[in-house]
């Protein structure tokens, strides 16, 4: 019974994240308009400012430098966000030491890296800041990350991530850096969509700390749909649909969910299906803090294989 209920929570996940949300139609606070520049208006505000993005086609050259407490909120009254692009600036909104930022509402593309600023650029929304907020929001098209490189406390709800990333970003000087989402801090993910992104969906890596990922949908992700390496957790992963990832050829491993020299996972109510290799991968390569404390319990694998259950500190039951 559980089970059944984690799937239809799932399946309404993915059909209410797959466009916009309720459009926002209220903000209160310093309006902006497609003729303005966005970037020189975040500029010229104290920190804790309200922007009210209407609908409309905003082209930045430069980062949007976000400060402690500001809101970046999309006004809309159609089934489409405010559009944020550009085609020169390698963090469209650059959270560095804003703590509290919030962005929603908005569809948010085109950032770009290069061989100086790599691994850390490319990057839609991130680059630092705690308790960042991000809802209601579309990433796409950004040559290495949807969002990345936050600090700890990241939430993210009823946001889309998809086609983020790219060759040359998922091999930055030895690097692994293109996702969805990348962060080596916690983060917390609900109701949300991950799809096509070159090389991983969502990823925790070294150390992220509190991991959780639930009611949502990883399909089409080149690597894998989610990676939960080298940490120490907690970590939850639940309710969540897992489905034909892996196709990238030249990708490592070709798996939906992947385990890998970490602790502390639970994994449950999950649905998987199609994923290239393994449905659930779990691996140890000998780095700290390893496999231990890994429950896999309750999920339908429609025909996938699972993989680790073996290795010392894993259960897996009832799949």
């Amino acid at each position: 019974m559980l089970l059944g209920v984690a799937i239809i929570f799932g399946l309404v996940a993915l059909l209410v994240s797959g466009a916009a949300q309720a459009a926002s139609t209220k903000c209160y606070g310093v309006q902006v308009y497609p003729a303005d520049d966005l970037t020189q208006a975040a500029s010229a505000h104290a920190a804790g400012t309200t922007y009210c993005i209407n609908d409309g086609n905003y082209s930045v050259a430069s980062n949007i430098v976000a400060q402690d407490g500001d809101t970046f909120s999309g006004v809309y009254s159609d089934s489409t966000r405010p559009w944020v692009s550009t085609s020169t600036a390698g963090h469209i909104f650059h959270t560095l030491g804003a703590d509290k930022a919030t962005i929603r509402g908005l569809a948010i593309s085109g950032a770009v890296h290069n061989d100086a600023c790599e691994p850390n650029c490319g990057r839609a929304i991130g680059g630092g800041g705690e308790d960042l907020l991000v809802e209601n929001v579309r990433a796409y098209d950004n040559e290495n990350q949807g969002i990345g490189g936050t600090g700890n406390g990241l939430v993210v709800r009823d946001s889309t991530f998809d086609h983020n990333g790219n060759a040359d970003s998922a091999n930055d000087g030895g690097l692994v850096s293109a996702a969805g989402i990348k962060s080596v801090n916690s983060m917390y993910i609900y109701d949300s969509r991950f799809t096509d992104n070159y090389w991983a969906g969502v990823w925790c890596d070294i150390e992220c700390g509190a991991f959780e990922v639930h009611d949502s949908l990883f399909s089409g992700n080149g690597k894998v749909g989610i990676d939960d390496e080298i940490s120490s957790g907690p970590a939850l992963i639940e309710g969540n649909i897992i489905q034909n990832n892996g196709a990238l050829s030249t990708a490592n491993r070709h798996t939906g969910l992947l385990i890998v020299d970490s602790r502390n996972v639970d994994v449950y109510g999950n649905t998987f299906g199609g994923n290239v290799e393994y449905g659930i991968e779990i691996a140890e390569t000998n780095r700290n803090p390893g496999i231990g404390t890994v429950s896999i319990y309750g999920n339908s694998m429609r025909g996938d294989v699972l993989k680790g259950c073996t290795i010392s500190g894993v259960t897996c039951k009832r799949n």
